[in-house]
């Protein structure tokens, strides 16, 4: 584990991060932001603002509360998205033709 991972379990450890993580259940209804689901014990606050060095600013624009699944899938969404904004649109249109194709189970 580096430096910067240390410091940011430590700051995750912290009161200060633990309150400002309660707030944001309490802001969000404890709702995933991006599914609607209740949120599982174990949610995330996911930080918008990626920069390591600005990890402990707790501004609430730059935070929603999600669950693990929706965390990861974010992430990995990141990746491609800042190489091609359009995987969104074919993400969508894919989702809209299996829905199509499925309309018996909605």
């Amino acid at each position: 584990m580096n430096e910067v991972q240390k410091a940011k379990r430590k700051f995750r450890q912290s009161k200060e991060w633990k309150t400002f993580r309660q707030k944001m259940r309490i802001k969000c209804g404890g709702l995933d932001y991006i599914t609607g689901h209740k949120l599982r014990k174990c949610y995330q606050v996911h930080h918008r603002n990626l920069d390591e060095t600005k990890y402990a600013e707790l501004d609430e624009n730059n935070f929603i509360c999600c669950n693990n699944l929706t965390h990861k899938v974010i992430h990995w969404l990141y990746v491609y998205y800042k190489k091609d904004p359009a995987i969104i649109d074919r993400l969508k249109a894919e989702m809209e033709k299996t829905v199509a194709i499925n309309k018996s189970d909605f």
